[in-house]
């Protein structure tokens, strides 16, 4: 597993922690690991069919993962633009799903790989009922081959996770669930537009636990318009009490079409107030789980020792392939890009003509820098995992961050985010990224 090398989300030397100011080394924040990802889209070697890829692909002892998507969500939430449609799925979505495991099962690559993690996401999984995702499970169990330990999580929602669902999905093998909690304040749970009160939320968590249900984790939004340092400290506050294995941390991204976006149109951009505010709230979340024990485990995850794993997030930056299900999943299989429609008779479609459906190709050496963003996704820069002609640029740009407080040496060719590194790692990633492919395309 790749996790930061201390395991701790305490600061450093570096911070400004004693000024109150934000480190402002680049022009905007960059939240999301998509943004990190996005110098790869140079590397793309164009279109090519599935069934055209897998027929050169080999299968590896590698470890890799399976994405279901269920794109349905009862209640589009304010700050939510996520490949998802409002409703819920019926049984024909299950049949489809099935359906879709069968037709892949049929290639030799796709039968022949250990999965190690499956993802459930979405949208809201919890849409489907109790017996669907039995169903799911079982169709997943009979197609391709798990391994002993394997980890499958579910992304749902309290208001849709019933006691019988989880059951249901407890006894098929699910034995990791993360909620999009987002906040317990009922200020903030109305303006992102979720539904139950915080409390009746924190009650619901309990008894989850009491079923006996360990790896439990939540979503938890912050830098939210009105929010307090009292606000967010009383979420934290929460989350430790209710003996989360994790939670993830995001600050609000207000997309261009979402609800948000027309109600506070000035959150979509970036100043240095709001950037002074968002620094000051994730310092505070660094603090604060320093304190309760939690460990950083990725640029937006912290966890408590021991509790956690997140497999499907390491078996996708350690290289290994995810493997699509569902309307709207993206994934990669050897090498090769797929993103399944959106639309549910075009992913019908898909699911009758496996090996029409379209991808990118990718060329070297698009995994050595995945991989290498994967390692900064967790916390470490490992130059040497790069091809060798990209390795003195990187480590000059490395070097300029060390001066500026984002990385700290750990061992020859390698080093660790900082506090303030962490906070830019996106930035960061997407840079040393761009830098080392520079190099490459100079040869």
């Amino acid at each position: 597993m790749m996790t930061h090398p201390t395991r701790s989300p305490q600061a450093t030397p570096h911070d400004h922690r004693n000024t109150g100011h934000p480190p402002v080394h680049y022009e905007k924040r960059l939240r999301s690991h998509h943004d990190a990802l996005a110098p790869l889209h140079g590397l793309s070697a164009g279109a090519v069919t599935l069934g055209e890829h897998l027929e050169g692909c080999e299968p590896n002892g590698a470890p890799r993962a399976i994405y279901v998507h269920i794109p349905f969500c009862r209640k589009i939430c304010h700050f939510c633009n996520m490949r998802r449609m409002k409703g819920a799925p019926d049984e024909a979505y299950t049949d489809l799903l099935l359906r879709d495991m069968e037709a892949l099962a049929r290639y030799p690559y796709v039968a022949g790989g250990r999965y190690g993690a499956i993802y459930f996401g979405g949208g809201t999984p919890s849409t489907l009922s109790a017996s669907a995702l039995e169903r799911i499970l079982t169709g997943l169990k009979h197609h391709f081959h798990l391994t002993h330990d394997v980890e499958i999580t579910l992304e749902s929602s309290v208001t849709e996770l019933t006691e019988e669902k989880l059951l249901a999905c407890m006894r098929s093998g699910v034995n990791r669930v993360s909620l999009g909690v987002q906040t317990f304040d009922e200020t903030g749970r109305s303006l992102l537009g979720r539904s139950g009160n915080g409390q009746w939320i924190a009650e619901r968590i309990r008894r989850y636990r009491a079923l006996g249900l360990d790896n439990l984790g939540m979503d938890l939004i912050y830098h939210y318009p009105g929010q307090t340092p009292d606000d967010l400290a009383a979420d934290l506050d929460r989350i430790a009490e209710l003996d989360l294995s994790g939670f993830s941390f995001y600050a609000l991204m207000v997309r261009d079409k979402s609800r948000l976006a027309h109600q506070h149109p000035g959150w979509i951009s970036q100043s240095a107030e709001s950037l002074h505010r968002e620094w000051g709230l994730f310092r505070q979340i660094m603090e604060h789980a320093q304190d309760h024990d939690f460990q950083l485990l990725e640029l937006t995850k912290l966890a408590r020792p021991g509790r956690d794993r997140y497999r499907y997030v390491n078996l996708r930056y350690q290289g290994g392939d995810t493997l699509p299900l569902g309307a709207g999943a993206g994934g990669r299989l050897g090498g090769m890009m797929l993103m399944n429609p959106l639309a549910t008779e075009a992913y019908a479609q898909a699911v009758d003509n496996p090996g029409d459906r379209q991808g990118l190709a990718t060329h070297h050496p698009y995994s050595d820098l995945y991989h290498f963003i994967g390692g900064i996704q967790f916390g470490q820069v490992d130059i040497g995992r790069l091809p060798a002609p990209c390795r003195t640029p990187v480590a000059s740009v490395c070097a300029e961050r060390v001066a500026q407080g984002l990385l700290t040496p750990l061992a020859s060719n390698c080093l660790i985010l900082t506090t303030e590194g962490i906070f830019w790692g996106n930035n960061l990633a997407a840079e040393l990224t761009t830098a080392a492919m520079e190099a490459w395309q100079a040869i």
